[in-house]
């Protein structure tokens, strides 16, 4: 028996250790990229520093338990409190792809989506266009996957298309919304450093840009949902879009990221449980394959996914009403 309080004394050491350090790392982080100075300045590292150097200073000093534990939390509330405070907004100095906020007026069965975004790319630059479309609910027949595996096998960035039959396709993309300045960054997103932002949007723009000027390896797929679950699934993301357009809201890599949010949208009864693939998303596809999510003919994994990659078929378009056209062109599902 006191061999075994020994060991769960250890243990409960052990982890009371980890949390703190844990607690440590991430309010130090909250400090480099949110604190008053400039994130990521050299103030701000300063800062960090200097807060960091009085947790080790207290927790090495010969203070009594309650005076150190003490004088420990004060020092986090110091953080905390603050840091709890930052406000996201609409208002900042935004990089022109999301100088806009999507949003959508619902009458019925029909929806006019209001500043999508339709920018003209090309290498020397981006023509702006922000426009008004109107679809109809009843027309949408089906979800396409874009899936821009820009990170490698470790991050990806999926994009959905809302497929209206003789009304066109129309595009989401839940994206960091970036001052000017600003570049994505994954540790950064586990901060208040980038606002959430929902952008309708024009294929040959939000998936143009990444196969024909980033050239990012992106793939397509065909999503099997049948018409009502693709309905439900597009009105929960309007109503988020909506809700962001005037209650703004911060991005986090882990609970409101661009692939957590999907999942937030999709209605409860559909939803599949959470999975690791969720964060470390360059996996996703893989995930969505196994859960039968994609309309495949019986292809294996590897060989659907080959087939699925659409960069040669964008780049060799002309014209660019042709764009969603030519990338499904041969395509398993189209």
């Amino acid at each position: 028996m006191t061999k075994l309080k020994t060991i769960l004394k250890r243990a409960r050491t052990i982890l009371v250790r980890f949390f703190f350090a844990l607690f440590t790392l991430y309010f130090f982080g909250a400090i480099y990229y949110n604190g008053p100075l400039g994130a990521g300045s050299f103030c701000n590292v300063a800062l960090a520093l200097l807060w960091l150097g009085l947790i080790i200073y207290l927790v090495r000093s010969k203070l009594s338990k309650k005076k150190k534990y003490g004088a420990i939390f004060a020092t986090f509330i110091v953080v905390v409190i603050p840091w709890s405070m930052i406000p996201a907004s609409n208002d900042r100095d935004w990089q022109a792809e999301f100088a806009e906020t999507s949003w959508v007026e619902v009458d019925g069965d029909t929806l006019t989506f209001h500043q999508c975004r339709n920018f003209i790319h090309s290498k020397d630059g981006s023509a702006e266009q922000w426009e008004t479309r109107t679809h109809h609910l009843s027309k949408l027949k089906g979800i396409d996957l874009f899936f821009d595996a820009f990170g490698g096998e470790v991050l990806a960035h999926p994009i959905v298309s809302f497929d209206f039959g003789d009304e066109g396709r129309l595009c989401l993309s839940v994206e960091t919304r970036r001052e000017k300045g600003e570049s994505f960054s994954t540790i950064g997103g586990l901060y208040k450093m980038f606002d959430l932002q929902y952008i309708f949007g024009s294929e040959e723009d939000l998936v143009g840009v990444r196969t024909n000027i980033r050239n990012e390896p992106v793939f397509l797929y065909r999503l099997v949902y049948r018409p009502e679950h693709c309905r439900a699934f597009l009105m929960e993301c309007i109503d988020t879009a909506n809700d962001l357009h005037k209650n703004p809201r911060f991005y986090n890599v882990i609970s409101a990221n661009c692939t957590t949010s999907y999942r937030a949208q999709t209605p409860k009864n559909k939803r599949n449980d959470f999975n690791w693939r969720m964060l470390i998303n360059g996996y996703f596809d893989s995930y969505l394959y196994e859960h039968k999510a994609f309309v495949t003919a019986g292809l294996s994994f590897d060989d659907y996914n080959q087939q699925a990659k659409i960069n040669k078929a964008a780049n060799s378009v002309t014209e660019r009403s042709q764009f969603s056209s030519a990338i499904r062109e041969g395509r398993v599902g189209f």
